[in-house]
């Protein structure tokens, strides 16, 4: 996992993987307000954004997530969100899992869960298995714009 946001990315990138890079580039270089929301390929099936809406809500209602075959770059474009983080551990019970079809499962429980507060231009990296509670609420219910750059494990090596 990674947290930080773009003024910091410009000092730390030579340390983080080529593909990681080109979709924080993808994201410095695109105007996210004048487009619909949706999905958009940048390479291909192998690294794609989603543009997203949401509201965000209490944490004990949101579902905690992993992935299998992608990275997630959550990106923030506007309002505050909280993400609780947990790592994978035996503590984990997945109560649906859906891998093959939609690369995702969603836990019942996880072990103990750190929150990062992601404000505009901050991002987070989610690594397949990183356990993540996206769209919490940091204090009360907001509306917020985020993208997310899903990254396929074989551009990373893994």
């Amino acid at each position: 996992m990674i947290f930080s946001d773009l003024t910091n990315w410009e000092k730390e990138k030579a340390v983080y993987p080529e593909a990681v890079n080109r979709g924080i580039e993808y994201i410095r270089s695109t105007d996210f307000s004048s487009l619909p929301l949706g999905k958009y390929e940048i390479e291909g099936n192998l690294m794609f954004a989603l543009l997203q809406e949401a509201t965000t809500k209490n944490w004990e209602q949101q579902r905690p997530e992993s992935h299998r075959t992608h990275t997630d770059i959550q990106f923030l474009l506007s309002g505050e969100e909280v993400i609780r983080v947990a790592p994978l551990s035996e503590e984990a019970v997945i109560s649906e899992e859906s891998f093959d079809t939609k690369d995702i499962a969603f836990y019942d429980k996880v072990g103990a869960e750190s929150s990062l507060v992601l404000r505009p231009g901050s991002f987070a990296v989610f690594y397949p298995g990183d356990i993540h509670r996206p769209c919490c609420s940091a204090a009360q219910e907001q509306p917020i714009r985020k993208v997310v750059i899903k990254i396929h494990k074989s551009l990373l090596g893994l």
